[in-house]
């Protein structure tokens, strides 16, 4: 009887795991494919771009959380529904992208140190939602997002925004921080969000000591969070983590060629168990005739595909070589389509100027772009100052390109300036958008340890859609979006040894003194008699 009770305890209790088990199958559908493309670069350099892209497909109740996580990190997953995150970007940056040797990235770019900027659900509490979302993966990567407050974050109205996207109830912040640093204790995290971790597929080329040796280097997480329905019933999550790096092989032999091995110092054997797609890409563009690329495989469209294999226990090492004795450097630049540099103006620690030069050398027609700066509060700009200037040729003329603006002016110690811009920059020409602004006196305790370095200045970003019919490793379809560089500006400084003075000569006064009274206070002074005279 006994034995009978048991039997039946146990079919039934395996029935339930199994009846769970399809539900849950057919619930969730998950898919991770891992991707590495190279590139030449004309200076001799080498792109090394990783990209891993995870996504989900769940049917749950209205408006019920994701509560089933496999190849999506539950982490990431958590912050996009406790904040209502519709999409997130998180890019950390350590160097200075060059556009003229190397042109346009081949994802969405940023500025140097740290940058963040989400699309949010439209609520009473978004801001709350915001610091959340800054703490929270401030924790998470082990970085200073923190410190983005209200006095970093802006509201862009025209940057920042996806095709074919329905924006009506949601709202966006942005926020940076130029002068973070980035190290291994941020990729350490990012690497743990991946399925594989770092043990198989393309992440064991993921090398902390050659990625951060090189001339540039960008670790980004895009994450999306879509409703198909209007219940919310069908949800599909998106996440998609790079990593670029720009190698420089010619700085240690004179010479362009590259292997795995010797650029990341480490073996490529299979894929990722659980990925669909598990490739390496090699850009042949910029690689000339002659050349030699081993080991042999496909070539679509100039660019060679290795398809990784998840059984293969032999190492792939990918190698490059050129008939050539040393790298000859090219003369003459890339010159993009669309770019821009910005530079401080003026002199002296009470006023300045700001400029940017922004280069259209389409030759054809007319380019639209949108002009996004943020200037810190301690920077008063005066909108009356504005100036554009426009060259075309050996001519100047002052035309209005602007075709809408907004600008939000910045409150002391509560909001940063922002100006945006939609400009049509006419062919082959050079705009130039000068502002003046006033520096505001710090209060002594609101100045950094280094107050003699100055303080940063987040890029300003330009978006464009430029022409291409490369569908290859570059974006397509997708507006590029082009950092400037970050600036440093000094403000009054006042002298903090002053008060080290002070106290040295104060302590100097008082000890002379406090020691002259307290002898003739203190000291007893009495009348010594001489005996051998008294006798």
């Amino acid at each position: 009887m006994k034995s009978s009770l048991f039997l039946s305890l146990c079919l039934s209790a395996a029935f339930a795991i199994q009846k769970s088990w399809c539900q849950l199958s057919d619930r969730v559908q998950e898919e991770y494919n891992e991707e590495l493309s190279l590139r030449d670069l004309p200076d001799g350099k080498l792109l090394a771009h990783f990209q891993f892209t995870t996504r989900v497909k769940a049917n749950t109740q209205a408006n019920a959380p994701l509560l089933d996580y496999g190849l999506y990190p539950k982490a990431v997953g958590e912050i996009l529904q406790s904040y209502n995150v519709r999409e997130m970007h998180l890019t950390f940056t350590q160097g200075r992208w060059n556009y003229e040797e190397w042109g346009y990235p081949p994802t969405l770019s940023a500025g140097t140190g740290v940058e963040l900027w989400a699309w949010m659900k439209d609520s009473k509490n978004i801001d709350e939602h915001w610091k959340s979302l800054t703490n929270t993966l401030s924790g998470l990567f082990c970085a200073s997002l923190n410190f983005i407050d209200e006095t970093l974050t802006t509201e862009p109205r025209l940057s920042f925004k996806s095709l074919n996207s329905n924006r009506t109830d949601e709202q966006l912040r942005y926020g940076a921080l130029p002068h973070e640093n980035v190290c291994t204790e941020n990729l350490t995290p990012w690497i743990k969000l991946l399925p594989c971790k770092a043990k198989s597929g393309i992440a064991v080329l993921l090398n902390p000591h050659r990625i951060y040796n090189s001339n540039f280097h960008s670790m980004a997480i895009h994450a999306k969070s879509v409703c198909i329905d209007d219940e919310c019933t069908e949800r599909e999550l998106e996440l998609k983590q790079t990593v670029t790096s720009v190698m420089d092989p010619v700085r240690d032999t004179s010479r362009r060629d590259w292997s795995l091995e010797a650029i990341f110092d480490r073996q490529l054997k299979n894929a990722c168990p659980v990925a669909n797609i598990s490739q390496v890409l090699v850009d042949l563009r910029n690689a000339g005739t002659d050349y030699e690329l081993k080991p042999m495989t496909t070539v679509q469209d100039q660019v060679a595909v290795y398809e990784l294999s998840k059984s293969s226990t032999e190492a792939m090492d990918i190698r490059m070589s050129w008939n050539e004795d040393s790298f000859e450097y090219p003369l003459e630049p890339i010159q993009p389509m669309i770019y821009a540099e910005r530079y401080f103006t003026g002199h002296g620690q009470e006023r300045g100027g700001l400029r940017i030069t922004i280069h259209n050398r389409n030759k054809f027609s007319s380019m639209p772009v949108i002009y996004y700066d943020s200037v810190p509060w301690y920077l008063k700009l005066y909108l009356h100052t504005l100036k554009v200037d426009v060259v075309m040729g050996d001519t100047t003329i002052s035309n209005n390109i602007i075709q809408e603006m907004y600008y939000q002016p910045a409150i002391d110690r509560g909001r940063p300036s922002m100006l945006e811009c939609e400009l049509l920059l006419p062919e082959n020409s050079v705009t130039t958008i000068s502002m003046d602004f006033e520096k505001v006196f710090l209060k002594y305790t609101e100045h950094r340890p280094d107050a003699n370095r100055g303080f940063d200045v987040g890029s300003a970003v330009l978006t464009a859609w430029i022409p291409t019919n490369n569908k290859g490793l570059i974006l397509y379809g997708e507006p590029q979006r082009i950092y400037t560089d970050t600036l440093l500006i000094s403000l009054p400084t006042p002298d903090f040894s002053m008060p080290y003075n002070v106290i040295t000569l104060t302590c100097t006064v008082i000890a002379l003194f406090f020691g002259s009274i307290f002898n003739l206070l203190i000291r007893n002074f009495s009348v010594v008699v001489d005996k051998d005279k008294q006798v």
